[in-house]
């Protein structure tokens, strides 16, 4: 059985990166932390990392099967998750952050923040169909390092989110925070498009 080679691990490290975006929830860290203050912002952009770690290589490890055992293909898996993520999406292009509420007792590290908004359908669904260029131990050893190195990038970004936001400022946060929302809502519904075009060939005719 022939390794995984470094440039596939490059290029699944890319795409991991790419879909969960770290950048692009930035806006959504802060929005849900906006009361908190500096040092609990920072831990938590460190735990939202460490949250994503675990739920990604989880997915890596056992998504299949799990979705198996409940009898849930990835498409319906893709379906739901973005409708999840619509919703937050309307909800900060609309300013209307009560939809998704975090009291002072409560936290957001592993919903919504590290599923669905970073570790989404779309990043769960691709970690999954990692599996299929595996073929030992290694390999998956290999692939949890990959996660790890993305873990950290997002747990880096996210450290640093309050300093972004004292430069931003309140109005500017406002804007890129409805930009972002728009952004979020026309990707989940572009997924879901895409998840009942597989599930429905016959919308491509």
């Amino acid at each position: 059985m022939t390794d995984i080679s470094t440039p596939t691990l490059v290029t699944s490290a890319i795409g991991l990166l790419t879909i969960t975006n770290p950048i692009g929830s930035l806006p959504i860290f802060l929005n849900l932390t906006k009361d908190f203050d500096v040092a609990r912002q920072k831990r938590l952009g460190l735990l939202v990392g460490l949250a994503v770690f675990a739920v990604l290589t989880v997915s890596l490890v056992a998504g299949s099967l799990v979705l198996q055992g409940f009898g849930i293909d990835l498409t319906s898996f893709r379906i739901a998750g973005n409708l999840l993520v619509a919703t937050i999406g309307w909800a900060m292009l609309t300013a209307k952050s009560n939809i998704v509420t975090v009291t002072d007792q409560q936290s957001p590290v592993v919903v919504p923040l590290a599923i669905p908004v970073i570790a989404g359908p779309g990043a769960i669904s691709l970690v999954i169909t990692f599996q299929e260029t595996y073929s030992s131990l290694f390999d998956y050893g290999m692939g949890i390092l990959m996660i790890l190195a993305v873990s950290i990038v997002i747990a880096v970004a996210l450290y640093f989110a309050p300093q972004v936001a004292r430069i931003v400022k309140p109005t500017g946060m406002s804007i890129v925070t409805r930009v972002f929302g728009l952004l979020l809502l026309a990707i989940a519904v572009q997924s879901i498009l895409g998840a009942l075009t597989d599930a429905f060939p016959v919308l491509t005719k």
